[in-house]
């Protein structure tokens, strides 16, 4: 009778100590469960995150032509329809003078803004005279950074000297500026420079 009693408490602490770790276990579990759920939060979603390019688009014009550098896939186009030597025929001591507009139509300001000379050449001749060689040496151009022949000039010299690129200010969106070339002749040229031509390609540039 005693080995059953004893039997019998001892299954009971058995059972107690079964209860009370499950209680202890779902209570543990409950902390837990109750932490995560009500844990404090705070969030901000930004729905509009992009960023764009800016754009360089140069225009030149002389009032009767225009150009544009989006006129080529490239946004580096050939003008061949304005001529800042005038293209006109002059005698000794004659010069000429000629005045384009250069507008920025693109959206941001370059950080730079260059005019950079080609090779001057020179071709043509007359009939029984023998050429000079030189003439890209005689041949004195000035540009100013102004609608007509006033001020400071931006470059004074020879077209064979002209090598080197010349700084311009940079310009704005939607701004302007006008420069005015004049090339000129020595009045002491003799007969060996008649009937020449000098040509020398001329790049204005954009860069950011």
């Amino acid at each position: 009778m005693a080995s059953v009693t004893r039997r019998r408490l001892s299954d009971r602490k058995s059972a107690l100590l079964v209860i009370a770790g499950g209680l202890v276990g779902t209570t543990l579990l409950a902390l837990a469960l109750t932490g995560t759920l009500s844990a404090f939060t705070a969030a901000i979603t930004n729905t509009t995150d992009t960023l764009s390019t800016g754009s360089l688009i140069l225009r030149e014009t002389d009032g009767s032509n225009t150009c544009t550098s989006t006129s080529s896939s490239t946004n580096a186009a050939n003008c061949a329809t304005i001529n800042k030597y005038s293209g006109s025929t002059l005698l000794p001591g004659g010069s000429a003078t000629k005045t384009v507009t250069l507008a920025n139509d693109g959206t941001i300001t370059p950080a730079t803004f260059t005019l950079t000379p080609g090779t001057c050449s020179q071709s043509g001749s007359v009939s029984g005279i023998t050429p000079a060689s030189d003439f890209c040496s005689q041949v004195t151009l000035k540009i100013y950074a102004a609608a007509t022949a006033t001020g400071p000039t931006s470059y004074n010299g020879t077209l064979a000297a002209f090598t080197t690129p010349i700084s311009l200010t940079a310009l704005a969106p939607s701004a302007t500026q006008q420069y005015t070339f004049v090339v000129s002749l020595p009045s002491s040229l003799g007969n060996s420079y008649m009937g020449l031509t000098a040509s020398q390609p001329l790049t204005w540039t954009f860069s950011s």
